[in-house]
């Protein structure tokens, strides 16, 4: 995913300490303040993943779509 506002849609498989892995086998690392709320996040969960900013070092956007929550993120 290279173009910005593509969005793709994703399982999340598990949440680590700092980061997610989806169901791709993709690993994302969040941002610090996100880490608090990955962590309330549950395997299974639809992330849509979305590419927001390429000058960015989190240029993407993950987003539970249960919760409608967002977190900024870099593929690991």
């Amino acid at each position: 995913m290279d173009n910005p506002n593509q969005i793709e849609e994703h399982m999340l498989l598990e949440v680590l300490d700092d980061s997610l892995e989806l169901d791709d086998g993709s690993r994302w690392s969040v941002t610090p303040g996100g880490i608090p709320t990955i962590q309330t996040w549950i395997p299974t969960t639809s992330i849509r993943v979305r590419l927001v900013d390429t000058n960015s070092i989190w240029p993407y956007e993950l987003t539970n779509t249960e919760e409608g929550i967002s977190v900024r993120a870099r593929k690991k």
